[in-house]
């Protein structure tokens, strides 16, 4: 097909609106939480012996610098929130947002004494709810949020900062570090469990880009872990450090040139979905390097028709991305119906790939006066569950009729039983993602070509018990042809072989070095090995 015909017939500049949304919609966020309530039991931990007390949180109150929050006080309503409304039922027994590593080391050593259980909190994302608990301490990390270059290409950053703050401290010179798209993510989180987005083919995933972290253990011992310095632990954060091994307070990454990009969002109509993901799942995972894109299935509740949608971005030319979408059109064998590309500055990129389009930095984030929020927040919490898949081959004429068939049913989810959406979001790896040896880090994932993230969503207050069903069955249909893999950052508490599917061959040997790093099992839940 003629790239003029292409674009002729399907570019159009007066989606502004509907292109931020789509752009924040789909450039996954490393974070939205699985289907299962959090309230399910975790297994029982045992640290320290308790001093049958009980724990007086004024003394402990007054051996910190920053601020614990306790049940009975004005903030905690906030204090305790996740950002997925869903967790909302969850009440930690104090939130202590922590001034720095004494502050953290004073905040385990209570919970030793006082056999408490410990949830370490950055961002507030966790997909299992666990970084909060019913009874636990809390320990937040939102005011060591300091970003700032370390040389010609590093950078240091605290671990309560967000990927805002990690984007525009670096983009100021010219550099950045891959990581995700939803601006509250926590670095944090994302980085210790993987970490992808729209440059990881250019780049690399988050955690490839780890060089240093520092952390403070269950015995309260600061450990910083390089490649000089405890080389085990640095392998296990990169990509395996949600099992628990301590309170990470600084990461030190490796940065890359922050170039001008060109975006595009391709949209057809319904019926040549198929044929979309047909062309897609070949088109994406091969484009060289510098080029991301990802493939969008979505449904709104009570009827209507479902859409396809196919982002892209580059490190590289507009010609190459003009290129490569025509190449796309070619093998769907029908022009977009519409199209957009536009040329954006690397900041700019980012936040409206995060929903930030137009907004300050203090109006990207959630509304608040505690740490990590702003008073002038304009962004909102989610209702939303999501599992994921790895695939290492295209889907078969089959799976993708059944992909395309489970998207179309969510349009039959009635509005009175809380309404949403269900989407099924199509991530090209490949590229530098999948040039590390699965043995090098933690994360193991190197052989896929697609991650699929499965999300549904709910009115809030509405139980989301349809749409969760409709969550379930979605994967359940396409698991004959997925990897039998899953995406840490993505936890599902209702997997049953949840160590094979994250960790696959680095399961034993992150279980050996979590039992030497938190020997009496303070971090311990339900997936922490």
């Amino acid at each position: 097909m003629d790239r003029r015909s292409l674009l002729t017939t399907g570019l159009t500049t007066g989606l502004a609106t509907g292109l931020t949304a789509v752009m924040a919609a789909t450039a996954g966020c490393d974070g939205p939480p699985p289907t299962t309530p959090a309230s399910s039991p975790s297994p029982p931990v045992t640290p320290a012996p308790s001093s049958g007390r009980a724990p007086s949180w004024k003394a402990l109150a007054a051996g910190l610098d920053g601020p614990l929050v306790l049940p009975g006080d004005e903030a905690y309503a906030t204090a305790r929130q996740l950002y997925n409304r869903r967790f909302d039922h969850l009440r930690p027994a104090a939130v202590a947002y922590v001034a720095g590593e004494e502050d953290v080391r004073e905040c385990l050593a209570f919970a030793r004494r006082h056999g408490l259980r410990v949830a370490a909190r950055n961002g507030g994302h966790s997909y299992g709810g666990w970084s909060s608990g019913d009874g636990r301490l809390v320990v937040d990390v939102s005011r060591l949020a300091r970003v700032e270059a370390d040389g010609a290409a590093g950078a240091v950053a605290g671990a309560g900062a967000r990927l805002v703050d990690v984007y525009r401290a670096l983009a100021a010179r010219g550099r950045t570090v891959p990581a995700g798209s939803c601006p509250t993510v926590g670095v944090t989180g994302l980085t210790l469990g993987g970490g992808h987005g729209v440059v990881s083919r250019a780049y690399g995933l988050t955690c490839d880009n780890l060089e240093a972290a520092t952390l403070v253990t269950a015995e309260g011992r600061t450990v910083r872990a390089s490649a000089d310095e405890e080389p085990d632990l640095l392998w296990a954060l990169r990509g395996g450090g949600l099992a628990g091994f301590g309170v990470v307070t600084e990461l030190r990454f490796r940065t890359h040139p922050a170039p001008p990009t060109v975006t595009a969002y391709l949209n057809w109509p319904w019926p040549r979905a198929r044929a979309v993901l047909a062309a897609w799942q070949v088109w994406g995972p091969d484009l060289p390097d510098e080029i991301w894109s990802q493939l969008h299935l979505s449904a709104g509740a009570g009827g209507g028709t479902p859409t396809v949608t196919v982002t892209a971005m580059t490190l590289g030319g507009r010609g190459d991305l003009e290129d490569a979408v025509d190449r796309l059109a070619d093998r769907v064998g029908a022009p977009a119906s519409s199209v957009a590309l536009r040329e954006r500055g690397f900041l700019e990129a980012m936040l409206v790939f995060g929903g930030c389009a137009g907004l300050s930095e203090e109006q990207c984030r959630l509304p608040g006066p505690l740490p990590g929020r702003s008073p002038r927040g304009a962004l909102g919490r989610e209702t939303y569950a999501a599992l994921s898949d790895f695939f290492d081959r295209p889907l078969p004429d089959a799976g993708r009729a059944a992909l395309t068939t489970a998207v179309e049913a969510f349009t039959r989810t009635a509005v009175a039983e809380g309404g949403g959406g269900g989407s099924v979001a199509l991530t090209a790896l490949g590229g530098a993602v999948n040039r590390v040896d699965p043995a090098a880090t933690a994360f193991v994932h190197r052989r896929s070509r697609t991650l699929a993230q499965y999300a549904a969503s709910w009115q809030p207050g509405t139980r989301g018990a349809v749409q969760q069903r409709w969550l379930r069955r979605t994967r359940e249909g396409m698991r004959r042809y997925a990897s039998g893999m899953a995406y840490q950052n993505y936890a599902d508490p209702a997997l049953a072989d949840w160590r094979r599917a994250y960790y696959g061959e680095a399961a034993p040997r992150l279980a050996r070095l979590r039992r030497r790093y938190d020997p009496e099992g303070l971090f311990t839940y339900a997936q922490s090995l």
